[in-house]
């Protein structure tokens, strides 16, 4: 809001400069209007990016305060809630520039949900950035946990609203639609998607799955799907078995 603000502000002083300069001690606005508008772009996105780029300098400290630790998972907790507290201080930014807060919220709930920090989660991914679509997914899931299938349905066809060409995306919400018994809207799902992906074969080979009644295929995404926590890596499964012999 305030870069905006100060843009609006100074393509004004701008127009009304020029106006008066060139209009003879009349204002004429024709003399202005032009470079009113692109003082005004011309700010706004100096502004916006330099926000922007405060924000991400927060982020990086917030990641790189996640790196190293041991396995520890008292440690590991720790943390993660440093770096949640750390992406906080980004929030006064929110008064500069639209759209800020969601995306923090949409990190913080990203990185609580991957933890498996649930419940704490569930209300930042509410506030994510509606254009993110791995937020609405995430809390989409969380809503499949709890067996709130109405509006798990909804927070995935929020995220599809602005993500249509994610393939990811569009076989996660089906799956979790086989997954709760309901193959016809899992196929309804993945036929919606091969009409907006080019060609995309693993959403093709899980559509004839799904139709031949067979299992959906998911690890081909590798970590982007195991970060949903709706299957454990193959090396954390061996790892677990190890210490129950």
């Amino acid at each position: 809001m305030i870069n905006l603000i100060i843009s609006i502000v100074a393509g004004v002083a701008v127009l009304l400069g020029l106006g008066f300069a060139f209009g003879g001690g009349d204002f004429k606005v024709m003399y202005g209007i032009l470079p009113c508008i692109a003082t005004f772009a011309g700010v706004y996105f100096f502004l916006a990016k330099k926000t922007f780029n405060q924000v991400q300098a927060v982020m990086m400290t917030a990641q790189a305060q996640l790196q190293g630790g041991s396995g520890n998972q008292k440690q590991q907790k720790k943390l993660v809630s440093n770096a949640v507290e750390t992406m906080k201080t980004a929030y006064p930014l929110a008064k500069k520039q639209f759209f800020i807060k969601p995306q923090i919220d949409g990190q913080i709930g990203s990185l609580l949900f991957m933890s498996k920090r649930f419940n704490e989660a569930e209300p930042y991914l509410q506030k994510a950035f509606k254009r993110n679509w791995t937020p609405h997914a995430m809390l989409a899931v969380l809503y499949y946990k709890k067996d709130k299938i109405d509006l798990m349905k909804s927070t995935f066809e929020t995220a599809l609203s602005s993500t249509k060409k994610e393939a990811l995306l569009w076989n996660l919400y089906a799956f979790c639609l086989w997954k709760k018994k309901r193959p016809d809207e899992a196929i309804e799902v993945l036929n919606r998607a091969v009409e907006h992906l080019d060609n995309d074969e693993k959403t093709q080979n899980n559509l004839k799955a799904l139709k031949n009644k067979k299992k959906m295929k998911m690890r081909g995404w590798k970590m982007l799907w195991y970060q949903f926590h709706l299957d454990t890596p193959p090396q954390a499964k061996q790892r677990m078995q190890f210490r129950n012999r």
